[in-house]
Parts: structure tokens; C-alpha cells; sequence
């Protein structure tokens, strides 16, 4: 139990930072822009916030799977980055591009077959009330669908260049996004510049633009410097992947689009849940929601670096050294996580002002977002334990321990307090999200007991050609 042990040194550090800072940047500023953006859509009023609420519901499910579907290869990209396995990593990129485009095309059918009675489930209220969030819902949602092919491409690049150590260009394709979207909004939204005022649909335009301009930056960087990134030189030639890799590969992809899918489903039903006490909580939510994401940008970034540099040490073979990384890093996210908190409960009172809502709205959202901030901690190590089963390929156990969980305690905790008892909806929502402590119990067993440390790079992409 030394602190040696928890705490690393300067070098370690330095080299975690190296691969962490930039993807912390980048989620940090989109979440930021995003918190702006909804601001920006907050101004015009409760109805249209809260349509852009639910609709950004739907996308969170959408994103969720994109990422699951980009997961399973991304785990092989990173141990066959480590091991020096160039043909073996264009492999399992093409994989990546193939099934996530599949699952954009799958998703964008149901919502544009679906969207109007998806919509419906989380509106509650006034008739008049209900038709005018339903109205906004929809609008934003006809023009959203054309953002989601870019977004998928956006994301197999920019996931891809992270495993591949090159961690800037998506920090910059992002940046280069959201400072889009944001001019964007504010000339579509209010009607700046001599553009009409379009209100959520100038919104919805101004993130489809926003997703091109990331995935132009991501794609074209990319392919013009093909000495640095190798996974583009001749990447539709060379040696088709083996039936060994596809098989293990489909194998441990499999159940992290699976969890991803329905995690995201589980948390969209929590939302839902908690929309059935009224319009009121809905918008009180997504204030809460929108800020929790930005706090959370920094914490949660390490649970992508414990992916990839665990990973890339997994990979090369140097097992004692990734479960010292491991280790170090969870700490890491929970000690900064706790101060985080701290700034979060600080700001919980100021930020709901930003708002053209109700008082009533203002302050259930502050109450909430103490709640969060309170959580936040748990919720860090809980993805921090989520993504070091994952860096091993152990992609069965992050099912059980995510998804499974969410369906099998969050949900039924949060339908029986919802619908089964008298308490507000701020003690449902404590009640509820406090079942992450059980969630921690189970994924400190599991880090310890060291199940997660596993190789993937013994398979490689064919047995003949070059890379």
C-alpha cells in the first residue's frame, strides 16, 4: 500500500499528458461550445430548449453507438500499434470505417422511420405545451440527420489517429468545429449578418456544418501526410484480414457495440423516467446535464488515455508496467475528479441563470447538479474500471459491468422510486444515480484481481502480402 505505489513520478506524468491533455482540450472546449450552444437555444425560450433536449437524447444514443462500434477495433488498433503490427493495424481500421458507416446507416433509418413517436416518450405535460416541444423536436431533427454520416467518418479518423499516438490533429479538427458551430449559432440562431433567424433549426444547421468541417480537417490531414499516418498508405490494399483476426475481432467487438447501444438505451429510459414528473424536470435536466459534461470532460479523458497507452503496453508485452499504469492512472482521475467536484457544486447556483427559464426550473437544476457533483468522483473511477477491462479485450465483462448493470439496477431503482413512491424528483434522482457505489465495489474486484491483463497482437491481418 505504498504511495509510490498510487502516485507516479514526473516522467510518468509527462508521458500520460502527452496522449491525455489533448483529448481533455478537446472534449473539454466541444462540451464548452455545447454548453454555449445550449444556452443559446435556452434564451429563446423553455419549449425549444426542451425539444433540443430530447432530441439530444436520441443522438446521445446514436453517439454511443458510433463510439461501441469504433471500441472493439479501436482496442486491436492500439495493441497492434504497440506491437509494430502495421498490416494488422490498416486491418483493423478498415473493420473500424466498414461496420461504424453500417451502424450510422441502421441508425439514421430508425430515426428518420421513428423520430415522431421517440419524440413522444419523453414529452409530458400540457397538450398545448407538449405539441410546441414536439414541434421544435421534430424541426431540429430533420436537419440533424444530415450531420450523422460526417460525425461517424469525424469519429473512425479521429479515434484511429489517437491509437496511432497522434493525438493533436483531433484535437484540432475539433477545435476547428466547435469555433464553426459557435459563429454559426449565434448568425442562425438570433438571425445575425443579414441570415434569417431560424431559432433550433439554425442550431441543428450550424452543428451539421460544424461535424463536416471535423471530418474534412481529420480526413484530409490524414491522407496528405501519409508518412506519419501509416494506417492511410495503401490502406484499402495489401493483405485481407485473416478469418483468425476477423473472427476475434468481431468476437470482442461485438459486445462493446452491444454495451454501448444499450448503456446509452438504459440512460435515455433513466431520462425518460425522471421526464414523467414534467416538462419542468426535462428542461432542469439538460441544464444540469449540459454542465455535468463539462466538468466531466477533463476526469473522463483518462479512462481514454488507461485505453490506449494500457493498451499500447499490453500489446508490446510489458505487463507489469501496464498494470502499474493502470493503477496510477485511476488514481489520477479520481484525485482530479474530487477537485473537479468541487468546482461543479461551486457553480451549480451561478450557471442556471444563464437561462430564460423559470425560477422553479433555475433551481431544481442547481440541486441537481450538486447531486452530480457529488457523484462525479465514483462515476471517474467507474469509467476509469470500464476502460481497463477494455484495453485487455475483455469486452464480455465491460458488457456485464456497463450495460448489463444499467438494466439490471439503474433502471428498475429509478422506475420503482419514479412510479412507485411519493419522494421529489430530486430524491429519486439522488437515490438513483447512487447505485454507481455498487458499481465501484464490483470494478475495484475486478481491476485487482488483475482478469483484465490480456495480449491481443498475436493474431495478425493474413499470412501473406505486405503492409
Amino acid at each position: 500500500m505504498r504511495i509510490q505505489n498510487y502516485i507516479g513520478d514526473r516522467r510518468f506524468y509527462r508521458r500520460a499528458l502527452t496522449v491525455a491533455l489533448p483529448i481533455m482540450l478537446q472534449n473539454t472546449v466541444t462540451n464548452f461550445v455545447s454548453l454555449l450552444d445550449n444556452i443559446m437555444v435556452g434564451q429563446t425560450g423553455t419549449a425549444s430548449m426542451s425539444g433540443v433536449a430530447v432530441v439530444g437524447q436520441l443522438f446521445f444514443i446514436f453517439n454511443l453507438v458510433i463510439f461501441g462500434t469504433v471500441s472493439g477495433p479501436g482496442i486491436f488498433c492500439a495493441q497492434f500499434w504497440g506491437a509494430g503490427e502495421e498490416r494488422s493495424f490498416k486491418a483493423a481500421f478498415r473493420y473500424k470505417m466498414y461496420t461504424s458507416l453500417v451502424m450510422c446507416f441502421v441508425c439514421m433509418g430508425v430515426l428518420a422511420a421513428a423520430g415522431r413517436p421517440l419524440i413522444g416518450l419523453y414529452i409530458t405535460g400540457g397538450e398545448a405545451e407538449s405539441a410546441q416541444v414536439a414541434a421544435y423536436a421534430q424541426g431540429y431533427l430533420r436537419v440533424m440527420l444530415w450531420g450523422m454520416v460526417p460525425a461517424t467518418v469525424a469519429m473512425v479518423y479521429a479515434t484511429t489517429l489517437r491509437e496511432a499516438g497522434h493525438t493533436v490533429v483531433p484535437m484540432a479538427a475539433s477545435w476547428s468545429a466547435v469555433a464553426v458551430n459557435l459563429f454559426l449559432n449565434w448568425v442562425l440562431i438570433f438571425g445575425h449578418l443579414g441570415a434569417p433567424a431560424m431559432g433550433v433549426r439554425g442550431a441543428a444547421l450550424a452543428t451539421v456544418i460544424s461535424r463536416l468541417v471535423e471530418m474534412s480537417v481529420c480526413v484530409l490531414w490524414s491522407h496528405r501526410h501519409r508518412d506519419q499516418v501509416l494506417f492511410t498508405r495503401n490502406m484499402l490494399e495489401g493483405a485481407p484480414m485473416s478469418k483468425a483476426l476477423f473472427a476475434d475481432m468481431f468476437r470482442r467487438s461485438m459486445p462493446l457495440m452491444l454495451n454501448e447501444a444499450l448503456w446509452c438505451l438504459g440512460s435515455a429510459t433513466l431520462t425518460q423516467i425522471y421526464s414523467t414528473r414534467g416538462i419542468t424536470v426535462m428542461a432542469a435536466l439538460n441544464i444540469g446535464l449540459v454542465l455535468f459534461d463539462v466538468f466531466t470532460a477533463i476526469a473522463f479523458s483518462v479512462g481514454s488515455a488507461i485505453g490506449i497507452l494500457v493498451g499500447q503496453e499490453l500489446g508490446a508485452g510489458q505487463i507489469e508496467q501496464a498494470v502499474d499504469t493502470d493503477r496510477k492512472l485511476l488514481t489520477f482521475g479520481v484525485l482530479l475528479s474530487a477537485s473537479i467536484a468541487l468546482v461543479m457544486g461551486a457553480a451549480s447556483g451561478l450557471f442556471p441563470r444563464f437561462y430564460n427559464t423559470t425560477d422553479q426550473v433555475r433551481s431544481l437544476a442547481a440541486a441537481l447538479i450538486r447531486v452530480m457533483a457529488v457523484y462525479l468522483p465514483f462515476d471517474c473511477f467507474a469509467n476509469g474500471s470500464y476502460f481497463t477491462m477494455r484495453s485487455g479485450g475483455r469486452t464480455m465483462v465491460t458488457f456485464l459491468f456497463d450495460s448489463c448493470f444499467a438494466w439490471a439496477v439503474n433502471v428498475p431503482v429509478a422506475w420503482v422510486l419514479a412510479h412507485r413512491t411519493d419522494l421529489d424528483i430530486l430524491a429519486v434522482y439522488a437515490l438513483s444515480v447512487s447505485t454507481v457505489l455498487v458499481k465501484c465495489v464490483i470494478g475495484a474486484v475486478l481491476v485487482h484481481k488483475r482478469y483484465w491483463v490480456n495480449t491481443l497482437s498475436g493474431i495478425k491481418a493474413g499470412e501473406t502480402g505486405h503492409s
